[in-house]
């Protein structure tokens, strides 16, 4: 019996020799995140803005279903990707329709300070498309077939050409007195 307590007392007094030995032999774990990673220490009171606890909660739920698409097996899992994918862009709608109202009402209720160029600029632009409906842009510019243009809410959107009625859109923005003008 004091045999075993003997040797027992003796690996217990060997084991924090052992470890020592092996955390010297090993670097510390985050000496590559150290090497690698420029650390700055937390943001100046002020910087950050606080986060929409609603748009928080749609950007965790969000990455769920990333990770739901990413593991399930496109042919077996057919209709639960395309659930998933479905629920995703109904997501990413709704985070946009909630900032793009947040900024509007920011804007709204933000003192604006008037200069030349705003007053000489127009409000915005009218652009009519094809299928019978009317976007508000404020600007617009044409790159090769797309044009592109901003919604009055700050939005970038892109759209074919042969989708807008360049014609009546150039009616719409001429009766308002503002020069609008498609490639033909």
């Amino acid at each position: 019996m004091t045999r075993v307590w003997m040797g027992w007392v003796a690996g217990m007094a060997a084991l924090p020799m052992m470890a020592a030995s092996h955390g010297q032999a090993a670097p510390p774990r985050d000496a590559w995140l150290m090497q690698n990673y420029h650390f700055t220490g937390p943001p100046a009171p002020g910087t950050v803005k606080p986060t929409d606890p609603v748009l928080g909660t749609i950007g965790e739920m969000q990455s769920i279903l990333w990770t739901v698409m990413q593991r399930a097996k496109f042919d077996e899992d057919y209709g639960t990707v395309m659930a998933a994918a479905a629920e995703t862009v109904a997501n990413a709608q709704l985070m946009e329709a909630i900032t793009e109202h947040r900024q509007a009402v920011a804007a709204a209720t933000a003192p604006k300070a008037t200069t030349t160029t705003e007053a000489a600029a127009p409000a915005f632009f009218l652009i009519a498309m094809k299928d019978k409906t009317i976007v508000a842009a404020r600007s617009y510019r044409v790159d090769g077939p797309m044009l592109n243009y901003v919604t009055l809410q700050g939005a970038h959107a892109t759209v074919r050409l042969d989708l807008v009625d360049g014609g009546f859109s150039e009616e719409l923005n001429r009766q308002r007195g503002v020069a609008f003008r498609l490639p033909r």
